[in-house]
């Protein structure tokens, strides 16, 4: 049997790597996980002695596993791999030199049957799912169809962080997800992409039956404590008579107060009555822009200020505090229709407003649309993507230094506008580390209040996942 060991760097409970490790698991394997925020620790993934080394990544924080993998493959014998979203839209890291195989999508079992192969190199050619290396060529793998009863999945593996990381366990405010999918075409989004390299092999939109995600949350509370939960589906509302029978059991068996995505164009007057009565304190939704026609022509998000205040009252009414999510920088965006992204969250009262900077990733249509178009500069590249949407602008314009202080400032300007002069003025200067550290006080001072947890919970958080997170260190 194989033994597995996933690496990364973020300070974060990641549904992923646990989903991997409890199928890996069921089918008679080992896996360990090791946090590396610091310096590299060779010696630690000595002593767990691995077969395989896994990363799983996003877009940005690949730039880090491979410089690790190229380290490791140094004194490392053992089969270095990459999945999560980077690998499933950019299979072609696996050029690489260090990598061995890469794993795109949904792929429990597809790891299953690389780890039941003894992990030998080139794999099995009947493994769905991966793109690896023969004979000096890349050999690639389409995907398997989508698992369509969700309910035969594992639980994830959280174990996995909590038997080496007491921060995760004693931490009560955990991750679930109650589905996979979203039926949405946002142009900065890469559902999109995802829902096409899928299609024809199954529904995209799959859901847990109501009954499953309660054993589950239950039994994680049950065993290791649990204050709050967290649904990070993309959007936790769909399908209305599945949230109603949801709704009706959480409310009944777990009680618990909860966080959710939703879409305020999906919210309703009694949707929000029944979310507040299971115990929703929270919800977040995507406001984007505040100029309505941007929002709909260029983000592909066809959601109008009437609904986004119809939503902001009917959570208002219900006593649910909401999160806004929105970018400044966006392509085509002028400095006017920025102002008005603050105004409208003033208007909507948001309790928790939150903004980052637009990244031109390739292969969301926004992000073709935008390199086709040279905004980003001759020489853009995946790679020019650093680690955190909180820094800098990679678009090109006149706007360019204020869009990023503007956004460094956004926490204020909607929940005090009587600071919008001072700011308009503070934005003229060069971006300095002196608006990144206002940026991050707010950040801190809106997740410690949007997430029910202390201030001490949030300097232990900032500690390990600032320099990285927020700052873009490799």
């Amino acid at each position: 049997m194989a033994r597995v060991l996933f690496l990364q760097r973020i300070w974060t409970e990641n549904l992923g790597p646990m989903y991997l490790s409890a199928a890996a698991k069921n089918a008679g394997h080992t896996c360990s996980l090791l946090i590396e925020d610091g310096k590299p620790d060779d010696q630690a993934i000595r002593a767990l002695d691995p077969d395989v080394i896994a990363f799983s990544v996003t877009t940005g924080s690949h730039h880090w596993a491979i410089q690790r993998a190229a380290q490791l493959k140094h004194w490392f014998s053992g089969r270095i791999i990459m999945g999560g979203p980077h690998a499933t839209f950019f299979p072609e890291v696996i050029e690489n030199k260090p990598l061995d195989v890469i794993f795109r999508g949904e792929c429990e079992q597809a790891f299953v049957q690389y780890l039941n192969g003894n992990c030998t190199h080139p794999p099995s050619d009947h493994i769905p799912n991966i793109w690896y290396k023969k004979d000096g060529s890349v050999h690639r793998h389409d995907l398997a169809p989508l698992e369509t009863n969700l309910d035969a999945i594992p639980f994830p593996d959280r174990q996995l962080y909590y038997d080496t990381y007491p921060y995760f366990r004693n931490n009560e405010n955990k991750p679930f997800i109650s589905g996979r999918g979203c039926p949405y075409s946002c142009s900065y989004c890469s559902i999109s992409s995802l829902r096409n390299l899928y299609s024809g092999k199954g529904p995209f939109v799959r859901f847990h039956s109501p009954e499953r995600v309660i054993e589950e949350i239950t039994e994680v509370r049950d065993r290791y404590g649990l204050r709050s939960v967290i649904f990070q589906d993309d959007t936790f509302i769909l399908g209305q008579d599945r949230l109603e029978k949801l709704l009706d059991l959480y409310g009944q068996y777990v009680r618990l107060p909860f966080i959710c995505h939703i879409r305020a164009d999906l919210l309703t007057r009694d949707i929000a009555q029944r979310l507040r009565s299971a115990g929703c304190h929270s919800v977040d939704f995507g406001v984007e822009s505040g100029d309505e026609a941007l929002r709909a022509i260029i983000l592909g998000k066809p959601i109008s200020d009437d609904q986004l205040f119809s939503a902001a009252g009917y959570l208002h009414e219900a006593g649910i505090r909401f999160r806004t999510t929105n970018m400044f920088g966006l392509p085509g965006e002028t400095f006017e229709q920025a102002l008005k992204t603050i105004s409208l969250n003033q208007t909507l009262k948001t309790d928790f407003p939150s903004s980052s900077i637009y990244q031109p990733y390739p292969r969301t249509e926004l992000g073709d649309r935008v390199i086709e178009a040279g905004l980003a500069g001759a020489n853009y590249t995946v790679d020019s993507i650093g680690s955190t949407f909180f820094r800098t602008s990679l678009l090109q314009g006149r706007d360019r230094r204020r869009f990023i202080n503007l956004q460094k400032f956004f926490w204020l300007g909607v929940r005090y506008p009587a600071l919008m002069p001072i700011i308009k003025m503070l934005i003229k200067a060069r971006p300095n580390f002196i608006f990144e550290g206002i940026f991050l006080t707010c950040y801190a001072i809106n997740y410690a209040l949007s997430e029910k947890v202390t201030l001490r919970h949030v300097f232990n958080i900032g500690r390990r996942t600032a320099k990285t997170v927020f700052f873009g260190k490799l």
